[in-house]
């Protein structure tokens, strides 16, 4: 099972998830308003991608933010999954990407 957890900083919000007790990706925001901005995502597959999005997400909105950006250069199939639109920088409503299942094979 792969749990994800907080890390946070003064300046950048961090999620990590851990499979046992080995980190298996993270990934860091800045909260801008209402907006959370997607900094970086490092994980090697997509399931921990959507994860680690998904807990992001999850927790920017607990702090009022209402639009998750991400940036081509970290698109990957996980955000589409999510409602991103397309792969050239996009935003996505949190409430709305929240909203649908899991995407993954689990039951």
């Amino acid at each position: 099972m792969i749990t994800f957890l907080p890390d946070h900083k003064q300046d950048v919000q961090c999620f990590r998830a851990y499979e046992k007790e080995t980190e298996t990706g993270f990934c860091t925001y800045r909260l801008e308003g209402y907006r959370m901005i997607f900094l970086s995502m490092e994980c090697k597959d997509d399931i921990t991608a959507e994860g680690l999005a998904r807990s992001a997400m999850n927790s920017a909105a607990n702090q009022n933010a209402y639009l998750a950006v991400i940036s081509k250069e970290l698109f990957r199939p996980a955000f589409a999954r999510l409602g991103f639109k397309d792969e050239d920088g996009s935003f996505v409503e949190i409430p709305e990407a929240l909203a649908g299942g899991c995407s993954c094979s689990h039951n």
